[in-house]
């Protein structure tokens, strides 16, 4: 979750209320990239600066590093229809390739949506997805402990909820991920972060799998593949996430599963993001 200085290789880039990152390179897709709650599109920019692929991180309305004009909390399905009207720019601006969507953690869930928005209305265009990357998408609200505290959180002082964040890690590798995680945070309106936790928490049922994998078979009415990649803790869940995508999806044979042993935040590191794309590709 680290910034890294600006480079040639990279434009800084506006969408609407949208910013992002673009590395143009000649190749014949193009991976879009989401960040997780409270992230920005510089938590996918050492990927950007290592990797000579044509790539774009989007930072959400709100949440762009030092955003300078204020916003009101944007919701969920403000966000959706901007990142679909974004998605349909990038492809008429490339119409020879086709387009990759990787999304983390709550970036999963807005993949999940984006899915919905196209599927739910037969008039609108499709981009021309070829994989999508889902990286620890919450199955239903069980799996989603920080949103949970940031939605239940003071919008005008997050300090105490911060606390308590940084208060759940179990060893210090997983302490030092939630360190910068607040540290970033910190930073950002909380009021935005807080609004889209509230939002994301409604998007999904108390328990069970049903429901996700029922969004998951949209995905696949969308995308050639489709790779569930999932952190240790995942792993209570998997079978539940498998049996719910075979039940729903007539293409749960085109869903890939891996679960690792990594942490959370460990899922957006340069070298293990190559190696997904890679599953995908």
């Amino acid at each position: 979750m680290s910034s890294f200085p600006s480079s040639e290789h990279l434009t800084h880039k506006r969408f609407g209320q949208l910013t992002y990152l673009e590395r143009v390179a000649d190749s014949r897709r193009v991976s879009v990239f989401f960040h997780g709650l409270g992230l920005d599109a510089t938590d996918y920019q050492e990927y950007l600066e290592t990797h000579e692929t044509h790539g774009i991180a989007v930072s959400l309305a709100g949440y762009a590093p030092g955003h300078a004009d204020p916003l009101p909390p944007v919701p969920a399905s403000r966000h959706v229809e901007m990142v679909a009207g974004l998605v349909d720019l990038i492809s008429r601006n490339n119409p020879d390739k086709r387009i990759d969507l990787i999304g983390f953690s709550l970036g999963a869930d807005l993949v999940l949506q984006l899915a919905e928005w196209w599927t739910n209305d037969p008039g609108r265009t499709r981009p021309p997805v070829s994989g999508v990357l889902l990286l620890d998408p919450n199955v239903n609200q069980s799996t989603m402990t920080i949103s949970r505290l940031f939605a239940s959180a003071d919008r005008r002082d997050p300090t105490p909820a911060l606390k308590e964040l940084v208060g759940l890690a179990r060893d210090r590798d997983v302490l030092r991920s939630l360190r910068d995680y607040a540290s970033k945070i910190s930073s950002k309106d909380f009021s935005q972060v807080h609004r889209l936790a509230n939002d994301m928490i409604r998007y999904w049922d108390p328990v069970g799998y049903d429901q996700f994998g029922a969004r998951v078979a949209r995905v696949t009415e969308i995308a050639d593949v489709v790779s569930i990649v999932l952190s240790a803790d995942y792993e209570e869940h998997l079978e539940g996430m498998k049996n719910a995508v075979r039940r729903k999806s007539p293409r749960a044979d085109d869903v890939l599963f891996n679960i690792t042993e990594l942490d959370h935040f460990e899922l957006i590191e340069s070298d293990f993001l190559s190696r997904e794309l890679k599953a995908i590709g």
